[in-house]
This record gives structure tokens, C-alpha cells and sequence, in this order.
């Protein structure tokens, strides 16, 4: 029986990170060899130890971080101007990366990618509300507003 560090999640034995005991033969003949585990010595638990506490510090950092924009996002206002037709659909349309842009101008800077549209772009006037993901389960909502241009 040997000790070993899994380096990916592998069904019915364990999680990333995991130190298990199996069969030395399974170790040093299938696990090791395709990269899935590590032999458990004093380096590789020391480097894992490090490694889940780096990912920790991360997401203490992001929480906050993530915090701190949900509290500005209750307090914003963000208008689009634009020219539509008479139905109320708009000449074009706005999308995640105009969101992005009026975002940034306000000092919030958030990837487009965790920025959720209804219907991916908008395309009438109107309100709408917006849902930002910043975490698993870290997520806020907004409103921005969609005007014709006199």
C-alpha cells in the first residue's frame, strides 16, 4: 500500500488534491505513469498545502472584491439612449460588452463573460434587468433602462 496526492478527480477513489492509500502496483503502474497522482512525500504534501492555500487567499480576495461591486451595482443607474423605430425596436442592438463599457465607466470593472442577458442582446426599449455572476453562488441583479433619442 502506498500514500498518493490525486492530481485529478477520479471516480470511486477521490477528489484533486485528495491523499488516499491504494495498491502499490495500481499507484506506480497506472496513476503515476498518466499523470493523475503523485507519490505523498513531505515536498508534494507541503506544495499541495500551499497550493489550497494560495486558492483560498484567491477566493477571500474575490469575495470581497465581488462584495464590494454588489454594493455599488444596488446604488447605479445606467441609461442607454438610442434611435428606434416607431414599434420600439432599436437601431442595432445592446449587448454584453456595451453593459461592460457603461460598467467601467462607473469604476466597475467585470469581465463580460459574467454578465447574463435575457435574450443575449437587447433590441427594444424599455427596463431591464440584468444578472451579473460573479461566483458559484455570488451573483447580484441590475437595472439599466433603454430610452429613444429626441
Amino acid at each position: 500500500m502506498i500514500k498518493i496526492i490525486l492530481k485529478k478527480e477520479i471516480n470511486k477513489l477521490g477528489k484533486k488534491n485528495d491523499e488516499i492509500i491504494v495498491k502499490s502496483g495500481y499507484a506506480l503502474n497506472y496513476l503515476i505513469p498518466n499523470n493523475y497522482a503523485v507519490i505523498a512525500n513531505k515536498s508534494e504534501v507541503k506544495k499541495k498545502n500551499e497550493i489550497i492555500k494560495q486558492k483560498k487567499e484567491k477566493k477571500k480576495f474575490l469575495i470581497k472584491k465581488s462584495n464590494k461591486y454588489i454594493k455599488l451595482l444596488k446604488n447605479i443607474n445606467i441609461i442607454f439612449y438610442v434611435k428606434s423605430k416607431k414599434s420600439g425596436k432599436i437601431f442595432g442592438s445592446i449587448s454584453k460588452k456595451d453593459i461592460k463599457k457603461k460598467l467601467e465607466y462607473n469604476n466597475i470593472f467585470i469581465n463580460d463573460n459574467n454578465i447574463y442577458i435575457k435574450n443575449k442582446k437587447i433590441i427594444k426599449t424599455g427596463d431591464y434587468k440584468i444578472k451579473i455572476k460573479f461566483l458559484k453562488n455570488l451573483k447580484t441583479f441590475f437595472k439599466i433602462r433603454v430610452l429613444e433619442k429626441n
